[in-house]
């Protein structure tokens, strides 16, 4: 039960980590390095970026941590572990409301704002102004998703120390 009780928070903390520290690396050193570019250089890259992110390995990361803790909260639960469920089920929404939203609604539509433009065809004068509007506002979202799913981070790892504390209870 111990063991079990284990791996079903082991799981997401492990997801949240993967999913922040990614989100992390963009905002302090992708995203700075491109700045760093000429514009429609950065432009090109990020585009590149964009299509290279697109594989299984983030898609099921991203589309399955939510899906994933809140599964593993509901077990823990009715395991008699709720504290540990609680704060997985935090930790959840948590990332879903900071994390996955802001993906979906800001972040994703962006990034098809900047794969629409074709970098050989962009002034100077464009291609500074499309991507200095890009570069900041993007990167304050992503640095907002970062924060959301290390919050979730936390809050999993207070869950694993719940459970290795919280003797479980049966309903």
């Amino acid at each position: 039960m111990q063991r079990l009780s284990f791996f079903l928070v082991l799981t997401p903390l492990v997801l949240f980590g993967a999913i922040g520290g990614f989100f992390y690396a963009y905002s302090v050193s992708v995203m700075q390095g491109l700045n760093n570019l000429p514009e429609i250089d950065a432009i090109r890259a990020m585009q590149e970026l964009n299509r290279g992110t697109r594989n299984l390995v983030f898609l099921f990361t991203f589309l399955f941590t939510p899906i994933i803790a809140f599964g593993c909260a509901a077990i823990l639960y009715f395991k008699g572990r709720q504290a540990a469920a609680l704060l997985l089920l935090a930790a959840t929404a948590v990332y879903f409301g900071g994390s996955f939203l802001p993906t979906v609604n800001i972040s994703v539509p962006m990034n098809h704002a900047i794969e629409a433009l074709d970098p050989a065809r962009l002034s100077i004068e464009e291609a500074t102004s499309a991507w200095t509007a890009y570069s900041a506002d993007w990167t304050f979202w992503n640095s907002v998703r970062a924060i959301m799913a290390l919050v979730g981070l936390a809050l999993a790892g207070a869950a694993m120390h719940s459970v290795a504390r919280e003797p479980a209870t049966t309903l």
